[in-house]
C-alpha cells in the first residue's frame, strides 16, 4: 500500500501538517482554559475582551481546520479506493482464461467493492487516526510535564498498557476480519448467480431454498461479525478501564495539589483537559488498529488477485482486424483441462474427454471447415485454443507460417471473429454492441452490418431504433434477436476467419436461411470455423471433422464420409430421421 500512498505525497504531507495545526489547537485550548480560571480566581493583565478574542479565535481556527481535515482525508481515501480499482479491473482484464475460469466472477466484484472500500478506509481516516491520536498524547504529556512532571509520569505509564492490549489483540481481529470478509465474498457470489437468473428461481420454485441458502451464508457473516466484537469489545473495555482509572486518579491527586498550594486552579482544569487528550488516543487506538487490521485483511484479497501472472502488460484496443490470412495450420495440438490438476471450473478433478488430443489441420483462406460430434468432444475448446484463451500443452497454432504463441495476444485475435453458442451482450445500446466489433465503425457500417445480420428489420421497429437500451445482459431481447446482435457485431469486425459456434441455433427456420445466406456470402475469401448441430446446414464446407474425445474420428467433405459410412454417417441419419419423426408429429397434430 505504501505505493499507493506515494502517489500522494503531496496530499499527504498536507494532511501531516493539518493533523499537527489540529493537535496545537487541540492543547491550545487547555492553556485557554487555565488562562481564563486563573484570570478569574487571581486576576489578569488581560482584558476581558482579550481573553474572549482568544477564545474566538481557538474556535474559528478549529472549524477551518476540522473541515480541511474532513476534506482532505476524505480525498485521501477516495484516491486510493479509486486507484487500487482500477487497477484491480486492469489486471483482471489482463489475467489469462485459465486463471478467470476457475474463480467467480462475484468473487472479482467482492473485491472491487467491499474489499476495495474497508482499504480505501484503513488508508484515509483510520490511517491518521493512529498517526496523530499517540502524536496528541505526547503533545499533552509534554504541556502535563510543565504543570507537574510526576503526575505526568505516572499518567503516561498507563500508555504502554493500552498499547500492549491493542497489540494482543491485533492478530486475533485480522484473522476475524479476513474470515468476515470472505464471507461476505462468498455471500455475493451467490446474490450474483441469483440475480443473474430470476426467471429461473421463479420457474422452478426455488424461491424459499434460495433464500434459506442465503440465510445460511447471512448467518455465517453475523458470526464472523459478533467474534469480531467480542474481541473489539474486550480491547475496548480493557483500555477504557484503564483510561478512566489513570483519568480519576490524576484528578484526586490534582485537587490535592491545588489544596496543598503546589498548583493553581486554571493549572488543575488544564491539566483535567489534557489528561482528556492523554487517555482518549490511548482509549480508541484498539478500535482503530482493529479497522486497520480490517483494511489490511482486505488488501491481502486484493493483491491475491493483483499479484497473479497476467497474460499482457499492457490494455490494448483492437480497433478491427486489419490483418489477412493465407493459410492456418494446426500441428499435433494437444490439451486437457485437467492437466494442471485443476481443471477450469476449480474442482480439482480430472475432465475426462474433455480436451483436444493431437490435432492436426490445415485451411486455406476461403476455405470453411466444419465441426461436429457429441458433446464434450472438444469442438468449442478447440475455438478457445485458435483465440489464444488456452495454451495448448504441446503442438501449435501457424497463422501464415508465424507461430501464434510468440504473437501478441491481441495481435493474435485480430485473425479472428467469434460468434459464441450463447450471445454475450453488454448493458448499453443496441448499436454500442454491434460497434464492440469495430469502435471506429460509422453509422453506416454498423447498419450494414445489422442488415447482413437479418436485424435491421427488427431494430427499426424498437421507437429508440438502434439507440435502445437492451437492459442486462440483452435482457430486452429474445434469445433470435441477441443472437443476431452478436452475429452482426462479428460482421463488422471483419476479420479474416470466423468462428460460429453454432451461431444460428437460436434462430427460427426463415431467419436461419437469411442469415445463412449472408454468412455466405462473408465467407468468401475468409477462413470460416463453424461447429454444428444440424447437419443439413454444413453439407457445403470443405471440410467436415467429425471430434470425439478431442480427436478428429474423420475428415472429408459431406460425400465422402457418407460415402465411408462411418460415424458422420451415423450421425446423419439419426438427425434425419429425428426430423422426419418431428415433421410427423406436426402434421399429426
Amino acid at each position: 500500500m505504501a505505493a499507493y500512498i506515494r502517489n500522494y505525497k503531496a496530499l499527504y504531507t498536507g494532511l501531516s501538517v493539518v493533523s499537527l495545526a489540529k493537535i496545537a489547537l487541540s492543547l491550545s485550548i487547555a492553556w485557554f482554559l487555565a488562562l481564563v480560571t486563573n484570570a478569574a480566581v487571581y486576576g489578569s493583565e488581560q482584558s476581558w475582551g482579550t481573553l474572549l478574542s482568544i477564545g474566538g479565535a481557538i474556535l474559528v481556527g478549529e472549524i477551518i481546520v476540522d473541515y480541511i481535515d474532513q476534506v482532505m482525508r476524505t480525498k485521501a481515501s477516495a484516491s486510493i479506493r479509486k486507484d487500487l480499482r482500477e487497477d484491480t479491473l486492469h489486471h483482471i482484464l489482463r489475467l489469462p482464461t485459465r486463471y478467470t475460469d476457475k474463480h467467480h466472477s462475484g468473487e472479482f466484484l467482492s473485491r472491487m467493492t467491499t474489499d476495495n472500500q474497508a482499504v480505501g478506509e484503513a488508508m484515509g481516516t483510520t490511517l491518521f487516526g493512529l498517526i496523530s491520536n499517540p502524536l496528541l498524547a505526547i503533545g499533552a504529556f509534554v504541556y502535563l510535564l510543565t504543570i507537574s512532571w510526576p503526575m505526568a509520569l505516572l499518567c503516561f505509564a498507563m500508555g504502554p498498557v493500552m498499547i500492549l492490549i491493542g497489540a494482543m489483540t491485533g492478530k486475533a481481529i485480522r484473522r476475524s476480519a479476513a474470515g468476515q470478509q470472505e464471507a461476505i465474498g462468498e455471500a455475493t457470489v451467490y446474490l450474483q448467480d441469483v440475480f443473474g437468473a430470476p426467471s429461473v428461481v421463479k420457474a422452478y420454485g426455488m424461491q424459499r431454498r434460495t433464500f434459506g441458502a442465503f440465510l445460511k451464508r447471512s448467518r455465517e457473516i453475523l458470526d464472523w461479525e459478533m467474534r469480531s466484537a467480542r474481541i473489539q469489545g474486550g480491547s475496548a473495555a480493557g483500555s477504557s478501564f484503564a483510561g478512566n482509572l489513570m483519568f480519576v486518579g490524576a484528578i484526586v491527586v490534582g485537587a490535592y495539589l491545588v489544596k496543598t498550594g503546589s498548583i493553581a486552579v486554571g493549572s488543575m482544569l488544564a491539566f483535567i483537559q489534557l489528561m482528556n487528550y492523554l487517555v482518549m488516543p490511548f482509549t480508541v487506538l484498539p478500535g482503530m488498529w482493529a479497522s486497520m487490521q480490517q483494511g489490511m485483511g482486505a488488501a491481502d484479497r486484493i493483491f491475491k488477485v493483483i499479484d497473479a501472472p497476467a497474460e499482457t502488460e499492457e490494455l490494448r484496443e483492437n480497433g478491427g482486424a486489419s490483418v489477412s490470412l493465407d493459410e492456418l495450420k494446426i500441428e499435433n495440438m494437444s490439451f486437457s483441462y485437467g492437466t494442471d490438476g485443476e481443471n477450469a471450473n476449480g474442482s480439482g478433478e480430472e475432465t475426462e474427454g474433455k480436451g483436444l488430443r493431437n490435432l492436426n489441420l490445415t485451411a486455406q483462406a476461403g476455405e470453411t471447415v466444419a465441426l461436429v460430434g457429441e458433446s464434450g468432444g472438444g469442438k468449442t475448446t478447440l475455438f478457445k485454443l485458435l483465440l489464444g484463451l488456452y495454451p495448448p500443452q504441446s503442438g501449435r497454432l501457424l497463422l501464415n507460417g508465424k507461430d501464434a504463441e510468440k504473437m501478441d495476444p491481441q495481435h493474435r485475435r485480430s485473425y479472428f471473429a467469434w460468434v459464441p453458442q450463447e450471445a454475450h451482450l453488454f448493458s448499453g445500446t443496441i448499436r454500442d454492441n454491434i460497434a464492440d466489433g469495430r469502435p471506429d465503425a460509422g453509422n453506416e457500417e454498423i447498419e450494414w452490418a445489422a442488415r447482413m445480420a437479418e436485424a435491421y428489420d427488427f431494430i427499426r421497429e424498437f421507437p429508440a431504433g438502434f439507440e435502445t437500451k437492451i437492459g442486462e445482459r440483452g435482457a430486452r431481447l429474445s434469445g433470435g434477436q441477441r443472437q443476431r446482435i452478436a452475429i452482426a457485431r462479428a460482421l463488422l469486425r471483419d476479420a479474416p476467419v470466423l468462428l460460429l459456434d453454432e451461431a444460428t441455433s437460436a434462430l427460427d427456420n426463415e431467419s436461419e436461411r437469411r442469415v445463412q445466406k449472408a454468412l455466405d456470402q462473408l465467407k468468401k475469401g475468409r477462413t470460416t470455423f463453424v461447429i454444428a448441430h444440424r447437419l443439413s446446414t454444413i453439407q457445403g464446407a470443405d471440410r467436415i471433422i467429425v471430434m470425439e474425445q478431442g480427436r478428429a474420428a474423420e475428415i472429408g467433405t459431406h460425400d465422402e464420409l457418407m460415402a465411408s459410412k462411418g460415424r458422420y454417417y451415423a450421425l446423419y441419419q439419426a438427425q434425419v430421421r429425428e426430423e422426419g419423426a418431428e415433421a410427423s408429429a406436426v402434421t399429426a397434430s
